[in-house]
């Protein structure tokens, strides 16, 4: 059966007014820009919305911090909502961990565009247009599984067929599922069909009958970096953060917009706002290497990345692992400084986006300090012996994976092609070693 064609933005973990963590001194440009990037993003949001024609916008928790009291936040909600209402573009709230329905002071009048979804609501909600219902939405829970439902979700939307369509149904819940990290330099766009085979809902949420539709979007809030998951049928999806606000957030950040047509395809495209982006550059410094083939090595880094649309600041975190004496003058404030001043300066008129620099340093042959533990000694021996035994060692993992679906194991080949190994060792032995160890290297910001 075909659906109603829709098309709504989906987005989470806002965060307005939220303030960066982790920056350290930073120019007084920049940090207007730090303080502002959310509030900034949810303006891109906003035009997002417009410029895409949107049915509805869906919040899915976390729009702003309630203990942060922020004023602006709350502004900004309203503007934003009332250019929405203007173009007729309703929003659907869900609270979040960190904004929950007793802080969005319901006795305020909000524009009449907004519908506030509570964690205790049964009903199904349905989203119309020009009085057709084009989508239905629920929040799932513990409290009310799907078989207790009046109706079944396939034979309630069969009620709202005006052309033999079916409304898209979504559902919310706040979902723990593994999480799918890819490096997103762009706006991107993956079509996924409504009808898939593979299952990954709790058992309790699963159909008591065959060929049933459960929901075939399930809108998730679960931390702060995206990820999708194919259901029986249809597709779980969390967009994870607009703008992201440290260094751990440095993987892909947008909002997505999904779109349905009238064929069982539904297509999600990440949409990217962000004011700030961070980002965790690996450079690998040889003992014979040069202060200018190292400025070299940095530029080519930074000259190999995507500016997006809105990006104003990149907030460059270096991690070096080396040794040498040009690795070793590098633990100098006086020598960071200098070497950040002179990549600004190679950099500044191919790329119109202000940098921030920090440095983290790594030796090769790290010696354990403070309380002599061998907890990260015998992890990197581990690491090693791992490493010498095994010549293509995510070959060798994926060979143990049998118990896969081959659909999945077609996917993880074609992933780990893309992947280069030293990369993801030197990442392992820096966790190792953050993890098992209490001293580390001193992190300096200039």
């Amino acid at each position: 059966m075909p659906f109603v064609p829709t098309r709504f933005i989906h987005a989470s973990n806002l965060r307005l007014d939220h303030q960066a963590q982790g920056v350290g001194a930073v120019s007084n440009e920049s940090q207007a820009i730090l303080e502002d990037c959310t509030l900034e993003t949810f303006s891109h949001l906003i035009d997002a919305c417009r410029e895409h024609e949107i049915d509805f916008l869906l919040l899915s928790g976390n729009s702003f911090i309630a203990d942060d009291f922020s004023i602006r936040a709350r502004i900004a909600l309203i503007e934003g909502f009332q250019k929405l209402a203007s173009d007729q573009i309703q929003v659907f709230i869900v609270p979040g961990q960190h904004d929950p329905l007793s802080a969005w002071d319901l006795q305020y009048t909000w524009p009449a565009n907004i519908t506030f979804l509570s964690p205790q609501d049964r009903d199904v909600i349905d989203i119309l247009r020009d009085g057709e219902t084009i989508a239905t939405l629920q929040i799932l829970g513990s409290a009310h599984r799907k078989s207790s439902l009046p109706l079944k979700l396939n034979q309630r939307n069969q009620l709202f067929n005006k052309q033999d369509e079916r409304a898209l149904s979504i559902g919310l819940i706040a979902a723990n599922l593994p999480t799918d990290h890819s490096d997103i330099t762009g706006d991107t766009t993956q079509a996924i069909p409504l009808s898939l085979s593979d299952e990954y809902l709790p058992a309790e949420w699963q159909s008591d009958e065959a060929n049933e539709v459960s929901v075939d979007y399930l809108a998730l809030c679960k931390g702060t970096q995206s990820h999708t998951f194919e259901m029986h049928p249809g597709v779980a999806h969390h967009p994870g953060t607009a703008q992201g606000l440290n260094f751990g957030e440095h993987e892909q950040n947008g909002v997505t917009l999904v779109t349905v047509g009238t064929e069982a395809q539904l297509e999600q495209r990440t949409l990217r706002l962000a004011t700030v982006r961070w980002q965790v550059l690996e450079l690998d410094l040889q003992p014979e290497l040069s202060r200018a083939q190292l400025i070299q090595h940095m530029q080519q880094s930074l000259l190999s990345q995507i500016r997006g649309n809105y990006e104003k600041l990149w907030m460059v975190r270096w991690l070096f692992q080396g040794s040498g004496e040009l690795f070793d003058s590098l633990r100098s404030f006086k020598h960071q400084s200098s070497l950040s001043n002179e990549l600004a300066l190679t950099v500044k008129d191919r790329l119109p986006v202000g940098i921030e620099q920090s440095f983290y340093l790594q030796s090769e042959n790290r010696e354990l300090r403070g309380t002599n533990s061998t907890l990260s000694q015998l992890f990197q021996t581990q690491l090693d012996r791992f490493k010498t035994e095994t010549e293509l060692p995510l070959n060798q993992l994926l060979a143990q994976a049998s118990h896969l679906d081959q659909s999945w194991v077609h996917r993880l080949n074609s992933v780990t092609e893309q992947l280069n190994d030293q990369q993801i060792f030197n990442a392992a032995l820096h966790n190792g070693q953050t993890w098992l160890d209490v001293s580390s290297d001193e992190e300096v910001h200039v």
